[in-house]
Order: C-alpha cells, then sequence, then structure tokens
C-alpha cells in the first residue's frame, strides 16, 4: 500500500514535485506556465509551504494526486482516499502584459514564489562550445540568444510590476557562462546598480564563479545581497560527465574556493549552491551538504525532472528515498548556525527551513517572530536597509576597486 504523504506539507510537497499532479479542470486565474524555473502549477499547502507541481507531462498521467474544487468553494488535493484544502497561486497579472519597447514581461522573468528570477540574456557559451550542461533546463540553449539581451529600462520595468505586484521579494539575476575572468558580474553589475538605485529590494546574484576573488568582492560591492555558484553535483566524476563545462572552464575546485570566499564576505546565510537532487545517489548529495554547510553555504536542493531525450536520473528515486536527504539539509544547516531566513518560501525546491517539518520540530518563540516579522512589509525594508548598512561598512572605498589586490 502506498503510503500517504498528505498531511504533513513537507513530505506532501517532496511527492508532488516528484510525482506531479492531475488536474480536475484549469483553476480559476490559473495558467500552467512552462517557465524556466519549473513547469506546472504554484500551490500554497498548510504552514504556508509553497509547491511548484508539474501537471500536464507524460509522467503526470499516473499521479495518484488530483487537484479539485470543493463544493464549499476553494481547492483541495485529494489521493483518492483523503483530501486537504489548498490555495493555488494565480497566474501573475504582469506575464500577459509586455514593456515599452513590446518585450512580454514573461520572456523576462519567472516567478515562483519570493523566487523572481530576471534575465537579462539567454546567451550560454557552453552550448557553443558543444559542453553544456547534459541537464539543462534553464533556457540558454536558444539559437538566438545572442541577440535577446534585454535593456536596464527593460528590467527596471520587469522589476517594477513584479514589487507592485508583490509576487516576490527577492529579485535574481541569472547568467549564463561567458568567457572572462568575472562570471558574469561585468555584464550584471549595470542591471544591479539601476535596481538598486531605483527600488528598495533584495538582489541575489546566480552567476559562475568567476577565476578571481576580487570579482566576489565586486559582486557584494556593486550591490548583491546574496550570491549563488551552483555546483550542481558533488559527486567528482558525475559532475564531470554531466557538466563538462563547468568541469573543463571552471573547476570543481574553484567552485568551493569560490563559495568559502564568498562566505567571509556576504552575510550569514546568503551565499548558496544548487545540488540536484536525482542526479547522483543521496548519499552524494548529503556529502556534498555537508561540505557547503561547514563553509557557510546554504545547499539548495531543486529535484531533478527528466526531459524527452534526458533521462539522466539516477532511480529509484521516490519520497522515502529523498526525504531523509532534506532532513539532513535542515539538521547540516542548523549545526553550522547558518541563518536560514534568506532561502525561504521558494516554490520549486524544499528550503531548509521548510526540513523542520520532517524532523518533527514545531520551533516557536523567538525563530517563529522572526520569520513572520521578514515576512511583513516592514521586515522586508529592515532587512534591506540591515544589508546596505553592512555593505557600506564591508566594502572599502578605493579609487577602482577593479584594480585592488588579489585576495
Amino acid at each position: 500500500m502506498q503510503k500517504s504523504y498528505l498531511h504533513n506539507p513537507g513530505t506532501l510537497k517532496i511527492d508532488l514535485m516528484l510525482r506531479g499532479i492531475r488536474l480536475e479542470g484549469t483553476p480559476d486565474g490559473m495558467e500552467p506556465f512552462a517557465g524556466r524555473a519549473g513547469a506546472g502549477i504554484d500551490i500554497v499547502l498548510s504552514k504556508g509551504t509553497l509547491v511548484n507541481v508539474p501537471c500536464g507531462e507524460e509522467f503526470t498521467k499516473d499521479s495518484p494526486y488530483l487537484l479539485k474544487k470543493r463544493r464549499a468553494g476553494g481547492y483541495a488535493i485529494t489521493d483518492g482516499d483523503d483530501e486537504v484544502p489548498v490555495k493555488v497561486v494565480p497566474t501573475p497579472g504582469f506575464y500577459k502584459r509586455s514593456t515599452s519597447t513590446g518585450v512580454k514581461f514573461s520572456d523576462i522573468v519567472t516567478v515562483h514564489g519570493s523566487y523572481a528570477v530576471v534575465t537579462p540574456s539567454r546567451r550560454c557559451d557552453f552550448f557553443n562550445r558543444d559542453v553544456e550542461c547534459r541537464y539543462c533546463a534553464g533556457g540558454f540553449d536558444d539559437p538566438n540568444a545572442a541577440e535577446k539581451v534585454y535593456s536596464v529600462d527593460e528590467v527596471l520595468e520587469t522589476v517594477e510590476v513584479v514589487l507592485k505586484e508583490g509576487a516576490s521579494e527577492i529579485i535574481y539575476l541569472s547568467i549564463g557562462f561567458r568567457e572572462g575572468d568575472d562570471g558574469g558580474i561585468e555584464h550584471l553589475a549595470p542591471y544591479i546598480r539601476a535596481i538598486k538605485k531605483h527600488f528598495n529590494c533584495l538582489v541575489a546574484v546566480e552567476a559562475l564563479p568567476p577565476k578571481k576573488n576580487r570579482w566576489i568582492d565586486e559582486t557584494y560591492a556593486v550591490g548583491a545581497d546574496s550570491v549563488l555558484y551552483n555546483m550542481e553535483l558533488f559527486d567528482k566524476e558525475l559532475f564531470e560527465s554531466i557538466c563538462p563545462g563547468l568541469a573543463t572552464l571552471i573547476g570543481r575546485e574553484r567552485y568551493i574556493e569560490a563559495l568559502r570566499y564568498a562566505a567571509s564576505v556576504f552575510p550569514n546565510g546568503t551565499v548558496a549552491s544548487h545540488l540536484i537532487v536525482g542526479l547522483e545517489p543521496p548519499g552524494s548529495t548529503c556529502m556534498g551538504i555537508d561540505l557547503l554547510t561547514s563553509m557557510g553555504v546554504v545547499p539548495i536542493l531543486p529535484i531533478y525532472r527528466p526531459q524527452p531525450g534526458k533521462a539522466l536520473r539516477i532511480e529509484p528515486l521516490n519520497a522515502e528515498i529523498i526525504i531523509p536527504v532534506y532532513r539532513h539539509l535542515y539538521n547540516a544547516v542548523k549545526k553550522n548556525n547558518i541563518n536560514m531566513l534568506w532561502v525561504r518560501d521558494i516554490s520549486v525546491v524544499t528550503t531548509p527551513i521548510e526540513g523542520r517539518l520532517l524532523v518533527g520540530e514545531h520551533e516557536r518563540g523567538v525563530r517563529s517572530l522572526f520569520e513572520q516579522f521578514y515576512k511583513t512589509r516592514l521586515g522586508l525594508k529592515t532587512a534591506w536597509g540591515l544589508s546596505t548598512l553592512r555593505r557600506k561598512l564591508r566594502v572599502k572605498e578605493v579609487k577602482d576597486p577593479l584594480d585592488s589586490s588579489e585576495h
């Protein structure tokens, strides 16, 4: 008999991400969106747990879960034996709108919970070298990508509608591989400065490790509040075979060095790295968690969703096997006293703080009050103010920071 995960939002989130869901019609105000950060629909489970659930794909036809309308109103997820009430997150209204230059906002940004990814350019030179990451679903394999570079003004318009609609708390700027020592920060710097100038919001950068640590200092100096250098896999051999470009042009050791240094520059809990669950054995992912957390880095564990022609997943992969990995994640982050409040409320991954639901902890008191506070408008303004103050204290005034000596 199939184990039921229905009444624990932590376990249900993981099982839904693995198995998807069937739809009883299309929910009101919702259009399944095949976005670059995940395909499917965003749903709010109990305890405010956000999850992006695959739907409409071949494997979801066999899902035990059905999203249905309740007679009393609203929606519920049922597994055939029982059901739990849920909320469906409407598709952002601005997805149907465009910038003043005619570019659809949905071409520039993807929103999943507090995770709003802005991609100024989809260019990734790994594809030009035929060394792209074998699982890549980031939308960087566009043959016309070199021609699609969104202007600073177009990005500012996009950020404005995201913030006005309250669709996200943090703006993530993402970039693919580009030649050079800087890891892409030179390309992103004008966008970071402009966003920081015009909006009181937090900015995270998803980039590649630069060759020199001074570029990490520069990333912080120009206004980034958080940085992600995504290793993707911890196992050395699998890293080299699945991510040939990352392995040959950056190197696994450089990832580790850059993450360690970034954790010494950025505030506690704001340096992160993806380890994709399902592309390597669970034990290997746990070893990666241990290394990253020992350096003060937050591991983020997205679940690999197989694509046609890209059957890379380690099998079997089910909730019973990988729930212990997420428990291990929570315990490791907690053990190393890493702030869990930055990486939260993201529907496409189970965040470290959601691991409490998996270990049976329901912490209250001070930590819970902090969580509630930082979800309020005042809390976000406070976080922005503290981040700005810390940067002013941390960044040294030099004539040309890019000419500073190597650390």
